[in-house]
């Protein structure tokens, strides 16, 4: 997939390690989701991590967010200007809501490696 998605950036545009990326699945397993290509979004853990924050948190954004990864599978290369653009727009968005939110020991839920991008 990293050969033809060639970018130093993830899907989230978190900066890109190759041997440390994951796979996401845009259609979860436990709902049918098959481990193919039209399938996965790449992103490093970080991003990994904070999606499924995002999910638990604001689970319109998070559905917004998988769409854009099922348009950059479907055009099978790497994410456009534009996409990285909704991508981080529906970030800052998300960021915006819920910067001062904490989880239940107090600490901020949205924490600064989530906030380091590109």
């Amino acid at each position: 997939m990293l050969k033809v998605y060639k970018s130093d950036l993830d899907w989230m545009n978190y900066r890109l390690v190759k041997k440390d990326i994951t796979q996401h699945h845009i259609v979860k397993r436990e709902h049918g989701g098959k481990l193919e290509w039209s399938n996965i979004a790449l992103l490093m853990p970080v991003a990994h991590q904070y999606l499924h924050l995002i999910e638990c948190k604001d689970y319109e954004t998070y559905v917004a967010l998988n769409k854009v990864f099922k348009m950059i599978n479907s055009q099978m290369s790497a994410p456009t200007d534009a996409q990285r653009e909704l991508v981080e727009y529906l970030l800052s968005e998300f960021e915006k809501v819920h910067r001062w939110d904490k989880g239940s020991k107090g600490k901020l839920l949205i924490q600064r490696k989530y906030l380091i991008r590109g």
